[in-house]
């Protein structure tokens, strides 16, 4: 009986022990046995990351104290912003390119926010605004004369304008003698609102007939074959005219043989009302014909923002989303007569960037056509711009970047049986993306 116990036990034992070893492994086996469908439906596990501890941003700090120093008076018409307005400060300006209000004598306020810690705080300033800036002449009287008999006026004869003022006084000391011809020293004195003067001697001619002196030519003739060896012989130079209705007829096969490479043309001209130059249509069309680069500018002689903002719309329509391969240029050169233009000196500036806003809407860009010595004495902030400098020398010394160099007006070239304005560009200077904006929405 004894031992019939014992072999139950042990049998149990047996059945319990396999049971046991068969469900143990029975995951295993299963999970060998998964099809690739299956396989591929499982969820997959995230790849373990290193946690890396940044420092999170951060404001400036506030200072217990906070200074801003100003400046208490600045010049009129200055185009100041904040950041030049503050001479020094200890906290963060939270608009530093703020415009300052500088277009009117007087006393005002301006409000200066600023950044203190993660706050925006705010303080008021008082300054001045002063003219302190003397009249300008112009034209110093280097093409001064007038013609034996006639009534001499000094107004006529010299160009002069101030920063603020739209008028200034104009006396002179010596004699001019008209019934005489010969040659006049006088000495001219400008003096604007606020006391400021400026003075020049130069003479003054009277003549039967304009002296061939005082002709229009700046300096000798030179060949477009030295002008292109001595300018833009590298292989990312290039050689160009300018021309107008004053030229005539082009002959822009001949032009091109002569190794002329692109032409600035003139679209027309404004004085009021925007008038098309008489060849433009005929020099537009030969010179793209041709194969060569193409450029326009604008003559103006407009003193409100309302007529360059419309002459810029007509320049768009004349051209007709026609792509450029330079900026439009915007000359506005009548400084002789500028004292009868009834503006002062910054709001030529502001036609300038009226012409520039609208040009732009319609699609193109613009450079601004100067000589050195207006570049350097009226116009303001010339090294924002795209500049067209005109300056006949060998070679210039304007500090100043420039798109496009103007080199003489006494250029002779086969094609043009007048004398040009030669220019050199250099393609450092890519085409604009807006004038290629044109010509994809033609």
């Amino acid at each position: 009986m004894k031992n019939k116990y014992i072999f139950v036990l042990l049998s149990l034992f047996i059945f319990l022990t396999g049971c046991s070893s068969q469900t143990s492994s029975q995951p295993e086996e299963e999970q060998l046995e998964l099809t690739e469908t299956e396989t591929a439906a499982l969820p997959e596990t995230e790849p373990e990351t290193e946690f890396i501890w940044t420092e999170p941003p951060t404001e400036p700090p506030a200072p217990d104290v906070v200074f801003i120093n100003y400046m208490h008076t600045v010049e009129v018409n200055s185009n100041m912003t904040l950041e030049e307005f503050v001479t020094a400060s200890n906290v963060t300006l939270k608009d530093p390119q703020q415009k300052v209000d500088t277009g009117r004598i007087g006393t005002f306020e301006i409000t200066v926010p600023y950044l203190y810690g993660q706050e925006t705080r705010e303080e008021i300033f008082s300054y001045q605004v002063k003219d302190t800036t003397p009249p300008l002449i112009l034209n110093d009287g280097a093409s001064a004369w007038i013609k034996t008999g006639e009534v001499f006026d000094l107004r006529n004869l010299i160009g002069y304008g101030d920063n603020y003022d739209t008028s200034v006084t104009l006396t002179y000391d010596g004699d001019v003698d008209t019934s005489v011809p010969g040659t006049y020293m006088i000495s001219a004195h400008l003096t604007d609102n606020s006391g400021n003067q400026s003075t020049c001697r130069f003479s003054v001619i009277v003549a039967d007939e304009k002296p061939a002196s005082l002709g229009s030519g700046s300096g000798e003739v030179i060949e477009f074959a030295d002008f292109k060896k001595q300018y833009a012989s590298g292989i990312h130079d290039f050689a160009g005219v300018d021309i107008s209705s004053w030229q005539g007829y082009v002959d822009f096969d001949a032009l091109k043989r002569a190794g002329c490479e692109f032409v600035m043309m003139r679209i027309g001209k404004s004085s009021g009302t925007p008038e098309q130059d008489s060849f433009f249509e005929y020099n537009f069309n030969a010179a793209k014909e041709a194969g060569m680069k193409i450029g326009v500018y604008f003559y103006s002689a407009d003193s409100d923002e309302s007529q360059v903002r419309a002459d810029a719309d007509w320049i768009a329509e004349r051209l007709g989303k026609e792509k450029l391969d330079f900026p439009i240029a915007f000359d506005w050169e009548d400084f002789t007569n500028f004292q009868q233009y009834g503006i002062n000196l910054h709001d030529l500036n502001i036609l300038y960037q009226a012409f520039k806003d609208q040009m732009q809407q319609n699609g193109y860009e613009t450079m601004l056509y100067a000589s050195k010595y207006y570049l350097e004495n009226i116009w303001e902030k010339p090294e924002q711009e795209t500049v067209w400098l005109a300056h006949y020398t060998e070679q210039t010394d304007y500090k100043g970047d420039y798109f496009m160099w103007q080199r003489c007006n006494t250029g002779r070239v086969a094609g043009l049986d007048e004398l040009a304005d030669f220019d050199v560009f250099s393609e450092e200077h890519e085409t604009y993306p807006e004038a290629e904006t044109a010509e994809s929405e033609s």
